[in-house]
């Protein structure tokens, strides 16, 4: 089986996809920033259930992952690479230093580390579609994950707000690998899973008052289903992390001869049918008030997610499975038993 480092095994997305390369029987190496860190995923319920022998799951501490050099030793026989440490748009973060820089930096220098390991033969990166969708309204033909935004004439040196850190890097990120095939010919491949908003279970998300302050993007959900808002307007794009995993995994072994290098998908959502979706599903919940309806403001959105389900060979997820899974998991926190 391949070997596959993974970064960002400790947020929603790097953890869901750590699980499913697991479970498929390969061996897994993982970053993390610390001893700490490393505990978060190696203690978990979900990775101890698994009884894994001790070849199939290592961690390796990175306390900077933006430093020069710093993936070299964690490529060492590794054969596919799963990039899902890239920084949120956090507001307490700096948005310079917290999320433009070190999205491009890591970047750069897990692709400089793969070329001087022989032994790489595809680096997936997870990106957003916030890297592939222009300013100003949606457009009557839907965006793929194949688009580029063309750069700025003049790319800014700070950022005041995190998301704008954040669409930017990614937007650069994509170019930057682009232009990092074109200038090396690398002896490995080089692909983006660009997902919308993602919502699902989140098996790091160990109590209730994870599930609703850290949960990654699911914060947003149980804010809708519990009578909150989201501090920001949301894309009308989702996708379910089940999906998100299960795709990482198939670009990650695709054959590089066939089809797009970068797949992305974001499926057309109702953020007001959320509440419908739990009362049809957890009724006895709503009655003891435990669910209230919440608001979102959303942002249009027009994405073409056919070549992720093409490669998926299935229907994506729906939405209404999602908001059940994430509500499952909140009553099963809270020790809920209807009857």
């Amino acid at each position: 089986m391949a070997v596959i480092l993974i970064t960002g095994a400790t947020g929603l997305i790097g953890f869901r996809v750590l699980l499913a390369a697991l479970e498929a029987g390969h061996t897994v190496r993982y970053t993390v920033r610390s001893e700490a860190k490393a505990l978060v995923v190696s203690s978990n319920p979900a990775v101890q259930k698994l009884a894994l022998s001790e070849d199939r799951l290592s961690s390796l501490v990175i306390p900077d992952l933006a430093a020069d050099g710093a993936f070299d030793a964690a490529l060492e026989g590794v054969t596919h690479v799963i990039h899902a440490g890239a920084p949120v748009p956090n507001p307490a973060y700096d948005p310079t230093a917290d999320v433009f820089q070190p999205t491009l930096k890591m970047s750069e220098e897990l692709l400089a580390s793969a070329l001087k390991s022989p032994s790489v033969k595809r680096v997936v990166i997870t990106s957003s579609i916030v890297s592939n969708l222009p300013p100003g309204p949606p457009s009557e033909t839907p965006v793929a994950a194949t688009a580029r935004v063309p750069l700025p004439d003049t790319i800014p040196s700070k950022f005041d707000h995190v998301f704008e850190a954040y669409v930017y890097g990614k937007i650069i990120e994509l170019h930057n690998s682009d232009g990092f095939v074109k200038t090396h010919n690398p002896h490995f491949t080089i692909s983006h899973v660009v997902p919308g908003y993602i919502f699902g279970r989140n098996e790091l998300a160990l109590d209730a008052a994870m599930m609703q302050a850290q949960n990654s993007s699911n914060n947003f959900l149980m804010m809708t289903m519990t009578g909150g808002e989201p501090p920001f307007p949301l894309h009308d794009g989702f996708a379910h992390i089940d999906d998100v995993a299960d795709v990482h995994l198939k670009v990650a072994f695709l054959d590089p001869e066939t089809g797009p290098r970068d797949f992305g998908f974001a499926t057309k959502i109702d953020y007001n049918t959320v509440f419908d979706h739990v009362k049809k599903a957890f009724p006895e919940a709503v009655a003891a008030g435990i669910f209230k309806p919440g608001k979102v403001t959303p942002l249009p959105v027009n994405y073409d997610s056919s070549e992720a389900e093409k490669l998926l060979g299935r229907p994506l997820k729906t939405f209404e499975t999602a908001v059940v899974d994430v509500a499952s998991q909140y009553l099963e926190k809270i020790g809920y038993n209807s009857a």
